[in-house]
């Protein structure tokens, strides 16, 4: 099997030559500077959370994105907000970043700890009209590399997988205003969020469809982090009245442009937050946060071949020691490669705490099953 039907495969439960080798969402670049030190080569590095020099480093399986302005958690607005640094505090930095969010961080590796929020773009209908509304223009052919004909080509006869990067309802809410001022906008004033939710699916089914023209990704991957380590931020009830019936309509128009794979990341502990991206199409989560108590062993056995799982790992574990890896990983990845519908995976990014040699080892030995 190559890379795309090996992952294919997985979403439907299907037999495998060996599971799908993504074995990390990502590696921290503070990380990959630390394993420089460790022997990493100097040329592979992190210039960006879809680490893909790193992933071929330690060969795990193929994965591109579309090429589109925005990321993994960043707004696919075009033209992006302009990154500047507004303030210099010594070891901290002032910035706006290419959301449009004025943040402190710190000067050195800033990937290491949480920003400081200082302000979001959007408080008023005003705000979202002056600096947002135009930026999400699905009709732009701008967005377009200009060497994309070549790229679909490329494309078109691909054995790799090819992923599209959707910042989910919740996920853009709360980039475009924060989460206390989206709370309270939640109740003092719903047709706003609705008015925001609307446009927001109009945008990605507008240019799901543009792209579906040319090519159909093999999956979407739909950023909401919404939760924590004791569960959502908001119901499920205030999502289903505010954002399910937005992300069912970019689903369906994903599943109508042949994508397979609709994948939701979510952190912490989304238990409760399941069954309401289920009824939306979700067909596969990640990351399965331990630290939150996710379980994905109950969770299969709760769930069955509902979804497919990715992640579930301690990354944490790989801090410890090597008994500590074989722990992890013998105890979760046996069962859950005969169930199917599983790609072995740390639960979120390897933090620096983590050593090369570390990560080596849980390699060499999650894949020998």
């Amino acid at each position: 099997m190559n890379d795309r039907e090996r992952f294919l495969a997985t979403l439907k439960f299907q037999e495998l030559d060996r599971y799908f080798r993504w074995e990390a969402p990502a590696v921290w670049p503070a990380t990959v500077k630390q394993w420089h030190e460790e022997g990493l080569p100097e040329h592979i590095e992190c210039s960006n959370i879809t680490n893909s020099e790193v992933y071929d480093y330690f060969n795990m399986d193929r994965i591109l994105w579309l090429p589109f302005d925005g990321s993994w958690i960043t707004e696919p607005f075009y033209p992006m907000f302009e990154e500047r640094v507004l303030q210099d505090e010594g070891e901290r930095l002032v910035i706006q970043d290419r959301d449009g969010i004025l943040k402190k961080i710190k000067k050195e590796d800033p990937d290491t700890s949480m920003p400081l929020f200082l302000k979001f773009p959007v408080s008023s209908r005003d705000d979202y009209k002056k600096h947002i509304q135009w930026r999400l223009d699905w009709t732009s052919e701008d967005r377009f590399p200009s060497n994309w004909k070549d790229l679909v080509r490329d494309y078109v006869k691909r054995d790799y997988v090819l992923g599209m990067f959707v910042i989910g309802p919740f996920g853009h809410l709360r980039n475009l205003m924060g989460d206390e001022t989206l709370m309270y906008t939640l109740y003092d004033d719903p047709s706003f969020i609705h008015e925001i939710m609307k446009h927001w699916s109009e945008f990605y089914r507008g240019f799901i469809n543009l792209i579906g023209r040319d090519v159909s990704p093999d999956f979407i991957m739909i950023w909401e982090d919404m939760c924590y380590r004791s569960g959502p931020l908001i119901s499920p009830e205030s999502y289903g009245e505010f954002m399910a019936s937005y992300l069912k309509d970019v689903v369906l128009s994903a599943e109508e442009n042949g994508v397979e794979g609709i994948i939701v990341d979510n952190d912490g502990d989304c238990r409760k937050m399941l069954p309401i991206y289920l009824d939306c199409g979700a067909n596969a989560f990640y990351p399965f946060e331990v630290q939150a108590g996710m379980n994905i062993i109950e969770i299969r056995k709760e769930y069955g071949n509902s979804f497919t799982i990715i992640g579930g790992l301690n990354k944490y574990a790989l801090a410890l020691n090597r008994e500590g890896v074989k722990f992890e990983v013998d105890s979760k990845v046996p069962f859950m490669l005969e169930q199917g519908g599983y790609i072995p995976m740390l639960d979120h990014t390897v933090p620096t705490n983590v050593t090369m040699e570390m990560f080596e080892f849980f390699l060499s030995h999650i894949r020998r099953y």
